[in-house]
């Protein structure tokens, strides 16, 4: 396994390309986590402060199926190139906001939603424009790579954030995160220029009819898309209620709330030693139950300990498993269906995927609201535990289909 990788990694069109969406994931990284910290101050309630969450992941429910289609339809390097360049002017939008002292939870909420709306353009084919970088045979192996450096950037944003703003003002992180965006957007107008300039076979558009029908004839995708909503409801609940539980029950700093944000990425750094070993397991699902083993034991480990070493440890923990399911999912979805249909399967695995995390971060909220934090861990250990079991009945035909 580690043999494709570095082959993969060799070939300067992926590398570059690979650093770039990096770069891009940071920044949107940087600043969600800048936004998450800037509500705790700004509102005590549990139910707000998980608003910033669910403004980040539903916009790809009302978008997602017309991002897909743009990206199958248009110029991937101009699609990244405009979507690039929105995030770019909303974080400006943002800086300029704050810095005349406007920021407040709705404008924090909105301008968010009008961030994931970018994202939501750019993902699809973020992810399905690996395909035009690397041979077909190395697309599964690009796959794996694309989202380890997902969660790279899922590592390093919410640290940097937390570290920026020890010695920064909101404003000026969101100057540096429209920078970034910025710049990237520069690269893909690159490519797309020099794909404008070179003669390149467009493969033929398929028909939304006809890719539905190849899409939901998938077993393996119906099965994908059922992990996807368990792990990533449940999950949710750490990206919702974390900066909330850092400030008022473990009474963190900004830099310590960024400093247990970033904990979920360091977990997320230690997929790359990890997945290699659990793609060479005998059976395709005994990786998902790594995962869904993981996370139900990091959730129950935060629910019952106020150990910050611990809790520490555990978030760790929720990262590699939430980074593993990312990457197991995303690379089989990427590696299993034609380049002609691509972008719109992975809108639609999208779709799926932030969907349970936006109607997962508003539950935990709202329970936190009427209850508390711990009811809503206790709640989303009880539904990957159940999850898990349905998952063994529903899916074992399919599983030994895969082997």
């Amino acid at each position: 396994m580690h043999a494709e990788l570095i082959a993969v990694a060799r070939n300067p069109k992926y590398r570059h390309f690979w650093l770039a969406n990096i770069m891009s994931n940071g920044a949107i990284w940087i600043q969600n986590t800048t936004s998450s910290i800037a509500l705790t101050h700004l509102s005590t309630s549990p139910a707000v402060n998980s608003l910033v969450q669910v403004a980040a992941t539903l916009p790809f429910l009302l978008f997602g199926i017309l991002a897909g289609q743009i990206g199958d339809r248009f110029s991937k390097p101009l699609v990244l190139t405009v979507a690039q360049l929105s995030l770019g002017l909303v974080s400006l939008t943002l800086a300029a906001a704050t810095w005349q002292g406007l920021l407040s939870p709705a404008l924090l909420v909105g301008v968010t939603a009008a961030f994931s709306v970018a994202t939501v353009f750019r993902m699809p084919v973020a992810q399905a424009g690996i395909a035009l970088t690397v041979p077909g045979d190395q697309i599964r192996h690009a796959a794996v790579l694309n989202n380890l450096g997902f969660n790279i950037a899922r590592a390093v944003g919410p640290a940097v954030a937390g570290t920026l703003l020890l010695v920064l003002a909101y404003y000026q992180v969101y100057l540096v995160t429209a920078a970034m965006l910025l710049a990237v957007s520069a690269y893909f107008f690159r490519g797309f220029y020099n794909e404008r300039t070179t003669s390149t076979d467009q493969p033929a558009f398929v028909s939304i009819r006809n890719a539905w029908q190849q899409i939901s004839a998938s077993g393996l995708f119906r099965r994908c898309t059922f992990d996807a909503c368990v792990l990533f409801f449940a999950g949710s609940v750490i990206w919702s209620m974390m900066p909330y539980i850092a400030k008022y029950h473990l009474n963190q700093s900004t830099a310590g709330q960024g400093t247990l944000m970033g904990a979920t990425g360091l977990g997320a750094l230690l997929t790359v030693i990890v997945l290699p070993a659990v793609l060479k397991l005998r059976h395709n699902h005994q990786g998902y139950w790594l995962c869904y083993s993981l996370m139900i034991s990091s959730i129950a480990t935060i629910w019952l300990s106020s150990n910050l070493t611990v809790i520490f440890a555990a978030l760790m923990v929720f990262g590699l498993s939430w980074s593993m399911a990312v990457t197991l999912l995303n690379g089989e979805i990427q590696s299993s269906f034609p380049r002609q249909i691509l972008s719109r399967v992975i809108a639609i695995y999208l779709i799926v995927m932030y969907l349970a995390q936006a109607t997962g971060s508003f539950w935990a909220g709202l329970i936190s609201q009427f209850f508390d934090t711990d009811t809503a861990l206790l709640f989303s250990v009880a539904v990957l535990v159940l999850g898990l079991g349905l998952r063994s009945l529903l899916f074992t035909s399919t599983d030994a289909c895969e082997e």
